[in-house]
């Protein structure tokens, strides 16, 4: 007979923290029969870490995290000043002034091929084929609408999107949904922590509450890894060989939307020793600089990323951040699991952070143990949580290895000396011969083969032939999808309200305008799919 566990520690509070709590004590005890066993779930922080604020973006899947929470996408969009967010633009990472796009939105099929395979065939007879024209997102992106009508039900939109918002005001939402719906909190500094003979810990000792006992350790202690790391000693591996950016710098600054829009996408902008984000909120964006110390020493980097910016930066202060790149060898030992950064971090490129937190505390949940701790769950756990982290670093340093600029050390450094993973290697060398097509290397992926080929087409890195089926085939099919896209970019664009527009009615609750206005006249166009 199992032993249910019946206490769960966080330690460390933030988005990792919250989202944490309020996932566990939803799942277990909030939507949880409640003639089974409960959770009693507490939260220690301290009261003197400051939140960083910055604006941050999310990937598509944070959708349905929030919609398991029972979380009104309308109220926490407003509490958090958020916006939508449907690709990632990026800028001169050729060094030739040069744009390509990586939108959430997969490519339909022809005769049971990605139209992916057409696209490269015609490239490769044409030069001059515009590789970027079938995103039907980029014309939406440019116009600045908005993936929803308002006539939709929540986490529901005319586009897959996920979202840019303030980090520092979504870990208090989450805080005050989990405290309400049965999270205890303390606000104490963790002085030390007492363990048991066989190496479990037992309790945590803090300077005004007094031991605090658990059975189940979550660490969202940040970077620091006070449980996983400094008490029980699990070594962190470094991706720094295939990752140099190690330094972040982040700069808030003001916008005025009514007069200039909100761009529904991030933008990535290469800059000497690593790029820059910029990513739209309400009201302000969020703006920084990923470099890699190695390269530039803070006083270089928060000069050059100044000048970047302009004089409308001038007298802004800026926050210097540093980045632990890698993971932990194991994220969950002994009775510990740690979620977020102090489980391990992939630079912000194609904005992972969070969903790895969603992803690290939705495979506890699958992988719930008892009392017992049978290491079967643990090392299931720990093979799970390796595969997300392993995947999304091979993703991020594709953007990096295929890098043929040399104008910087450290542009010269990733085309010459990043050390690219084995699993990658196979990866790129299987894209010499046909576009991707991954399901022979892995499955369940979070980057699939539309992610893969955004970034290789604007890389310039693609297939030396045709794929030979393709000789087969009549392409008649594929033109046909082709230009269908074109059309439904077109019609998506003179129905769409702009992104401000949407957001405005959003915080000012006249959403039902939109419903008026957009819900007789809509006519859902040939290709899209409400998600």
């Amino acid at each position: 007979m199992t032993k249910p566990i019946t206490k769960i520690t966080i330690v460390g509070g933030g988005t990792a923290g919250w989202l944490s709590a309020l996932y566990l004590i939803t799942f277990l005890n909030y939507k949880a029969d409640p003639n089974k066993s409960k959770c009693d779930i507490t939260l220690i922080e301290s009261s003197d870490i400051p939140t960083v604020g910055v604006g941050e973006a999310t990937i598509q899947n944070i959708r349905e995290t929030f919609k398991s929470l029972d979380l009104d996408e309308t109220e926490w969009m407003t509490r958090c000043n958020a916006t939508f967010k449907i690709a990632i633009k990026f800028v001169n990472w050729l060094g030739k002034n040069d744009v390509f796009w990586h939108p959430f939105n997969e490519l339909p099929e022809v005769n049971g091929l990605d139209i992916s395979h057409y696209v490269v065939d015609k490239k490769l007879k044409n030069p001059d084929f515009d590789l970027q024209g079938y995103h039907k997102e980029v014309p939406i992106c440019l116009a600045k609408k908005s993936p929803k009508l308002g006539t939709e039900d929540d986490y529901k939109g005319k586009l897959d999107y996920g979202y840019h918002l303030d980090a520092g005001l979504l870990a208090t939402y989450l805080k005050e949904k989990a405290i309400f719906r049965g999270v205890n909190h303390i606000v104490d500094q963790v002085q030390d922590v007492r363990l048991t003979e066989q190496g479990f810990i037992k309790s945590l000792k803090t300077e005004n509450h007094g031991d605090i006992e658990g059975e189940l350790f979550i660490d969202c202690s940040g970077f620091r890894g006070l449980l996983i790391n400094q008490t029980l000693a699990e070594p962190f591996i470094s991706y720094t060989d295939s990752l140099f950016c190690d330094r972040a710098i982040a700069i808030a600054l003001p916008t005025n939307d009514e007069k200039d829009g909100i761009n529904p996408y991030t933008t990535a902008t290469t800059l000497s020793a690593g790029w820059s984000w910029h990513t739209p909120l309400y009201g302000r964006s969020g703006n920084g600089y990923v470099y890699s110390s190695q390269f530039l020493e803070p006083e270089q980097a928060e000069a050059e990323f100044r000048n970047f910016l302009g004089e409308k930066a001038s007298n802004v202060p800026a926050r210097h951040l540093k980045m632990r790149i890698g993971k932990n060898r194991n994220t969950w030992v002994k009775n510990c699991v740690s979620i977020g950064l102090s489980s391990g971090f992939i630079e912000p490129l194609e904005s992972t952070g969070i969903y790895l937190i969603e992803m690290g505390i939705q495979t506890l949940i699958n992988c719930f143990p008892d009392l017992t701790f049978n290491p079967i769950f643990r090392n299931q756990y720990n093979r799970i949580i390796t595969k997300f982290y392993e995947e999304i670093r091979d993703f991020i340093v594709l953007h990096y290895c295929l890098s043929q600029r040399e104008d910087t050390s450290f542009w010269k450094a990733n085309k010459n000396h990043s050390a690219i993973p084995e699993s990658l290697q196979e990866k790129l060398e299987y894209f010499q011969v046909m576009s991707p097509n991954l399901d022979g290397f892995e499955t369940n992926l979070l980057f699939e083969d539309y992610s893969y080929f955004c970034i290789l087409s604007g890389k310039e890195y693609l297939p030396k032939n045709s794929l030979p089926i393709l000789n087969y085939l009549d392409v008649k099919e594929a033109d046909k999808t082709l230009k269908n896209i074109i059309i439904d970019a077109q019609k998506m664009q003179s129905i769409l309200p702009k992104h401000y527009d949407y957001l405005k009615e959003l915080h000012q609750g006249k959403l039902e305008n939109f419903r008026l206005l957009f819900g007789q006249n809509y006519r859902q166009p040939s290709m899209l799919v409400t998600k």
